[in-house]
Protein backbone atom coordinates (compact mmCIF):
# COMPACT_ATOMS: atom_id res chain seq x y z
CA UNK A 1 0.00 0.00 0.00
CA UNK A 2 2.74 2.29 1.09
CA UNK A 3 4.66 1.76 -2.63
CA UNK A 4 1.79 2.53 -4.33
CA UNK A 5 1.08 5.66 -2.23
CA UNK A 6 4.56 6.63 -3.59
CA UNK A 7 4.26 5.82 -6.87
CA UNK A 8 1.09 7.74 -7.38
CA UNK A 9 2.73 11.17 -5.13
CA UNK A 10 5.93 10.62 -7.67
CA UNK A 11 2.97 10.90 -10.70
CA UNK A 12 1.40 13.63 -9.37
CA UNK A 13 4.79 16.08 -8.92
CA UNK A 14 5.55 14.46 -12.69
CA UNK A 15 2.36 16.39 -13.73
CA UNK A 16 2.88 19.61 -11.92
CA UNK A 17 6.34 19.70 -13.37
CA UNK A 18 4.53 19.48 -16.71
CA UNK A 19 2.22 22.17 -15.52
CA UNK A 20 -0.67 20.00 -15.49
CA UNK A 21 -3.37 20.41 -12.51
CA UNK A 22 -5.83 18.15 -11.56
CA UNK A 23 -8.84 19.86 -10.50
CA UNK A 24 -12.14 18.39 -8.68
CA UNK A 25 -15.73 18.59 -10.66
CA UNK A 26 -18.82 18.95 -9.44
CA UNK A 27 -20.06 15.31 -10.62
CA UNK A 28 -16.82 14.10 -7.83
CA UNK A 29 -14.55 13.07 -10.71
CA UNK A 30 -11.18 14.92 -11.78
CA UNK A 31 -10.70 16.98 -14.55
CA UNK A 32 -7.30 17.64 -16.00
CA UNK A 33 -6.21 21.24 -17.03
CA UNK A 34 -3.36 21.94 -19.17
CA UNK A 35 -1.32 25.04 -17.70
CA UNK A 36 1.44 25.06 -20.82
CA UNK A 37 2.86 27.07 -23.37
CA UNK A 38 5.13 27.39 -25.75
CA UNK A 39 8.25 29.19 -25.03
CA UNK A 40 7.58 31.28 -27.55
CA UNK A 41 4.16 32.35 -26.68
CA UNK A 42 5.81 33.24 -23.38
CA UNK A 43 8.12 35.26 -25.00
CA UNK A 44 5.79 37.17 -27.08
CA UNK A 45 3.88 37.66 -24.21
CA UNK A 46 7.03 39.11 -22.77
CA UNK A 47 8.78 41.24 -25.03
CA UNK A 48 4.86 42.94 -25.98
CA UNK A 49 6.45 45.81 -23.80
CA UNK A 50 9.37 46.30 -25.56
CA UNK A 51 7.34 47.60 -29.12
CA UNK A 52 6.54 51.25 -29.08
CA UNK A 53 3.17 50.48 -31.19
CA UNK A 54 2.11 47.68 -29.18
CA UNK A 55 2.48 50.01 -25.65
CA UNK A 56 1.04 52.91 -27.57
CA UNK A 57 -2.18 50.27 -28.02
CA UNK A 58 -1.95 49.10 -24.53
CA UNK A 59 -2.42 52.86 -23.91
CA UNK A 60 -5.22 53.13 -25.96
CA UNK A 61 -7.01 50.87 -24.43
CA UNK A 62 -6.57 52.29 -20.79
CA UNK A 63 -8.14 55.35 -22.08
CA UNK A 64 -10.91 53.47 -23.95
CA UNK A 65 -10.01 55.28 -27.12
CA UNK A 66 -9.87 51.97 -29.32
CA UNK A 67 -12.04 48.77 -28.60
CA UNK A 68 -10.67 46.20 -31.43
CA UNK A 69 -7.70 45.55 -29.13
CA UNK A 70 -7.56 44.18 -25.65
CA UNK A 71 -5.58 43.06 -22.50
CA UNK A 72 -6.06 39.14 -22.09
CA UNK A 73 -6.60 37.28 -18.69
CA UNK A 74 -3.16 36.93 -19.14
CA UNK A 75 -2.08 40.33 -18.92
CA UNK A 76 -1.20 40.00 -22.71
CA UNK A 77 -2.02 42.61 -25.24
CA UNK A 78 -4.29 40.84 -28.07
CA UNK A 79 -6.02 42.28 -31.36
CA UNK A 80 -9.72 40.42 -31.62
CA UNK A 81 -8.37 37.56 -29.39
CA UNK A 82 -5.17 36.99 -31.42
CA UNK A 83 -1.66 37.28 -29.26
CA UNK A 84 0.15 40.78 -30.25
CA UNK A 85 3.22 40.12 -31.74
CA UNK A 86 5.66 42.86 -30.82
CA UNK A 87 8.09 43.32 -34.13
CA UNK A 88 11.23 43.12 -31.67
CA UNK A 89 13.93 40.18 -31.47
CA UNK A 90 13.35 38.29 -34.47
CA UNK A 91 10.01 37.16 -33.04
CA UNK A 92 7.95 37.68 -36.18
CA UNK A 93 10.33 35.56 -38.08
CA UNK A 94 10.55 32.97 -35.52
CA UNK A 95 7.07 32.27 -35.39
CA UNK A 96 6.83 31.92 -39.45
CA UNK A 97 10.11 29.54 -39.71
CA UNK A 98 8.18 27.56 -36.41
CA UNK A 99 5.57 27.43 -38.78
CA UNK A 100 6.97 26.73 -41.84
CA UNK A 101 9.38 23.89 -40.58
CA UNK A 102 6.49 22.09 -38.67
CA UNK A 103 7.01 18.64 -38.76
CA UNK A 104 3.11 18.16 -38.96
CA UNK A 105 2.68 20.20 -42.29
CA UNK A 106 3.65 19.19 -45.84
CA UNK A 107 4.18 22.41 -47.74
CA UNK A 108 2.91 26.10 -46.32
CA UNK A 109 2.44 28.06 -49.23
CA UNK A 110 2.18 31.61 -48.51
CA UNK A 111 -2.28 31.66 -48.15
CA UNK A 112 -2.22 28.27 -45.77
CA UNK A 113 0.53 30.18 -43.80
CA UNK A 114 -1.52 33.09 -42.77
CA UNK A 115 -4.29 31.73 -42.33
CA UNK A 116 -2.13 29.09 -40.07
CA UNK A 117 -0.47 31.78 -38.38
CA UNK A 118 -3.52 34.32 -37.78
CA UNK A 119 -5.67 31.54 -35.75
CA UNK A 120 -2.92 32.42 -32.90
CA UNK A 121 -0.85 35.69 -33.68
CA UNK A 122 -1.57 39.17 -35.23
CA UNK A 123 0.61 41.68 -36.38
CA UNK A 124 0.75 44.60 -38.71
CA UNK A 125 1.22 43.75 -42.30
CA UNK A 126 1.02 39.78 -41.31
CA UNK A 127 -0.12 38.57 -44.95
CA UNK A 128 2.49 40.67 -46.35
CA UNK A 129 5.27 39.45 -44.26
CA UNK A 130 4.47 36.25 -45.04
CA UNK A 131 4.59 36.35 -48.58
CA UNK A 132 7.67 37.66 -48.76
CA UNK A 133 8.78 35.33 -46.16
CA UNK A 134 7.30 32.05 -48.54
CA UNK A 135 8.68 33.51 -51.52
Amino acid sequence: MEAGRQGLTKELHQLANMRIKLLDSDDGGVTVHNTSESSLVAEVKARQYEDPALVRFRESIQQSKITAFEIGEDGALRYQGQLCVPNVAGLREKIMIEIHQSRYSIYLGSTKMYHDVKEHYWWDNMKKSITEFVA
